[in-house]
């Protein structure tokens, strides 16, 4: 049943949270992208961005892996939310009080991948904590999924149509309120109290346990790299797409919202198919079907400068990248025991954010030294 997660309480009010907070989540990443594009006209300074956020998620990840295993999980996302609700809000006010230098933005982006860096681990794990049968916990992944994807085609649509009428700093403010919608469920959520784990706090023997699990562990390891590489190669949309809307299809903010908008339909059609999936048995063919449909997508849109071919390729592309993710997630989540989980999942983000950050930086070079198309 597709939707059979959504028995358990927990998981329905999380659903309610996620999706407004995805929905300002997605908002702001549009227009801070296009804010830093618009200042400096440098897909460079793009992947600058990029990086600044991705790589104190980096060395946060297995920090918060430790946390996930060790601490009430919906505690520490009530944390983390609400910084980086402070920090969205504070950005927006600048940015309209016309506040908004470069070195500005970024320290925020520091501040926020902090918290990020906290928050992913521990918020993929969580759904462990809200599915009331096990047998419902890949569905409850895959319908994770969904929810960002479903997101992901209201947020940018929204940040086209506000950035041109009201300008960046709105879409900050809004994002700011989005968190509460998650902090809110969370306080109304009925948590069971975890298991203590008496076992004394060693922070580097914990992160030495999770590599040597999880290296030594096949399917996890070969997941794990897998997918850094492809974040390496890849996973640069969000610094070659501002350029892309700009200098190819000859658009504004808003051409860059809705061509995102166009991969969040792709994004919820590859969410929906894996909600369909009752167990992890088969999604390792799954990955690599998935890779070669976002790497086809990618080549294709180096080759085009029209909008609606455009909006029909992204469509494939999101398609793609959301069935690595999902595919991934479920695996990990299948295959680790509880006491390693958020250590894995932990480790699976730092290694994703380190290859991730890398290419970004590779990306915003590329674009500004030899272009975007063929």
């Amino acid at each position: 049943m597709i939707f059979s997660s959504f028995f358990s309480r927990n998981y329905r009010l999380y659903t309610i949270g996620q999706i407004l907070s995805n929905i300002g989540f997605l908002i702001e990443s549009i227009a801070l992208s296009w804010l830093v594009y618009r200042l400096t006209h440098s897909g460079l300074y793009v992947g600058i961005l990029i990086f600044t956020s991705q790589i104190t998620i980096f060395f946060i990840s297995p920090l918060s892996g430790i946390l996930a295993d060790r601490f009430e999980r919906y505690k520490l996302l009530i944390y983390t939310n609400a910084i980086t609700a402070l920090m969205s809000l504070i950005l927006g006010i600048a940015v309209i009080s016309g506040v908004h230098s470069l070195w500005f933005i970024f320290s925020t982006q520091i501040i926020v991948g902090l918290t990020k860096g906290i928050d992913n681990p521990v918020r993929n794990t969580l759904v462990n904590d809200l599915i009331e049968k096990p047998e419902h916990l890949v569905n409850a992944i895959s319908l994770n999924s969904s929810i960002f994807n479903i997101a992901k085609i209201i947020g940018p649509t929204i940040a086209a149509v506000l950035i041109p009428w009201k300008g960046e700093g709105i879409c900050f403010i809004l994002n700011s309120i989005s968190y509460l919608s998650i902090i809110t469920v969370l306080l109304l959520m009925k948590h069971k109290p975890k298991l203590k784990n008496n076992e004394k706090i060693n922070v580097f023997k914990d992160i030495q346990k999770g590599f040597i699990y999880s290296f030594n562990y096949s399917p996890i390891r070969t997941v794990i790299i897998f997918v850094g590489l492809l974040g390496l190669l890849s996973f640069s949309l969000n610094v070659v797409l501002p350029v892309y809307a700009k200098e190819i299809l000859k658009g504004g903010a808003d051409t860059f919202g809705f061509i995102t908008t166009y991969s969040g339909f792709g994004a919820l059609i590859a969410a929906l198919y894996m909600a369909t999936k009752q167990h992890a048995f088969g999604l390792e063919v799954v990955i690599f079907i998935a890779s070669l449909i976002y790497g086809a997508g990618f080549l294709l849109l180096s080759m085009v400068s029209d909008f609606a071919l455009t909006s029909f390729i992204m469509i494939f592309v999101g398609f793609g990248q959301v069935l690595i993710f999902a595919s991934a997630s479920s695996i990990l989540q299948t295959l680790a025991d509880e006491n390693n989980l958020g250590r894995v999942i932990g480790l699976y983000f730092m290694f994703f954010m380190a290859c991730t950050t890398l290419g970004s930086l590779l990306a915003g070079k590329l674009t500004d030294t030899i272009g975007i198309t063929l």
